[in-house]
């Protein structure tokens, strides 16, 4: 698995620079399904890379699904636009965490709000889903395009 998002993440970026730009967003997230007793696993960060290609992005995520050193993950991310009118968009992703050897799955819907020409702030419901169960979790993620 890792290969392939190796593989994935090369491709994103030969697709060439004069087609679209890249971008990078860094997102801390809490889960919905955790309490306040549990901190270890109510709170998690993500980091994604990517490419916009005409209106889809392309991306590739790591990250702590919680602050536990062995839950580090890595997806391939896909978001699509909802409509042109409203910064709205869905995402889907494929991925794998490293230590417990085991695939997930993500879907989400994202908001964005317009910071200034580059600069944005995405709000993100996600529904991930490893181990057998499906998790739903908060993200607030601050992304720049280059």
């Amino acid at each position: 698995m890792r290969t392939i998002l190796l593989f994935l993440f090369i491709s994103l970026f030969n697709l060439g620079y004069s087609q679209s730009k890249h971008y990078v967003c860094i997102s801390p997230n809490v889960a919905l399904n955790s309490t306040i007793k549990d901190p270890e696993n109510l709170f998690g960060v993500t980091v994604e890379v990517g490419k916009y290609v005409g209106t889809t992005s392309l991306g590739i995520v790591s990250g702590f699904y919680s602050l536990r050193s062995d839950s580090v993950y890595s997806e391939f991310i896909v978001t699509v636009p909802i409509s042109n009118q409203v910064p709205l968009s869905v995402s889907t992703g494929l991925g794998w965490f490293y230590v417990q050897k085991e695939i997930t799955m993500e879907y989400d819907i994202n908001y964005v709000f317009q910071l200034k020409d580059k600069l944005s702030l995405i709000v993100t419901f996600n529904n991930q889903s490893a181990f057998g169960v499906t998790s739903q979790s908060l993200c607030v993620g601050l992304n720049k395009d280059f």
